[in-house]
C-alpha cells in the first residue's frame, strides 16, 4: 500500500529532473544607460545611474525602481530573456553570467521616450545569515 505512492513520487521526481530552474536575478541592480538625447524630457532616472530591486519567485519577478516614486514593473524570465512592463515602462534584456557575477544588457523605455540601451550589474548578494 505504501509502495504505490512512493513509486508515484519517484516517477514525478524523475520527470522533473530535466526541468531547469529559472536564472536567479533577485536583489539590487545598478544600471548604467546611454545618454537620453532622443528624449525631449527624459525621466530623471535615465539622466543618472539608476538602481532597481528585483523580487523573484520562479519565472515571475517584480522590479521596483529607486526613482523616488517606487515605480514597479511586472516581469518574466524565459531562459536568459528578461521582460518587464508597466503602464509607463518597458524593459527587455538578456541575462548573462554566473549567479555571483550576473549582468543584464538590454533596452528600457520610460515615459514615452525612445528605447535607451542599458547595462546592469547585480550588486553583491548579502549573506543570508546576516
Amino acid at each position: 500500500m505504501v509502495g504505490v505512492p512512493v513509486l508515484g513520487l519517484l516517477g514525478i521526481l524523475e520527470a522533473g529532473r530535466s526541468i531547469p530552474a529559472p536564472l536567479s536575478i533577485g536583489g539590487d541592480w545598478a544600471l548604467q544607460s546611454d545618454p537620453t538625447a532622443n528624449c525631449a524630457n527624459p525621466p530623471g532616472s535615465l539622466q543618472r545611474q539608476l538602481v532597481w530591486s528585483v523580487s523573484q519567485s520562479g519565472n515571475d519577478a517584480v522590479i521596483t525602481l529607486h526613482d523616488g516614486y517606487a515605480t514597479t514593473l511586472k516581469a518574466t524570465i524565459d531562459g536568459a530573456i528578461f521582460t518587464a512592463k508597466s503602464s509607463g515602462a518597458t524593459v527587455v534584456a538578456t541575462i548573462a553570467g554566473k549567479t555571483d557575477a550576473r549582468t543584464m544588457e538590454g533596452k528600457v523605455t520610460l515615459g514615452g521616450c525612445a528605447p535607451v540601451a542599458f547595462h546592469a550589474v547585480r550588486k553583491a548578494l548579502r549573506n543570508r545569515s546576516e
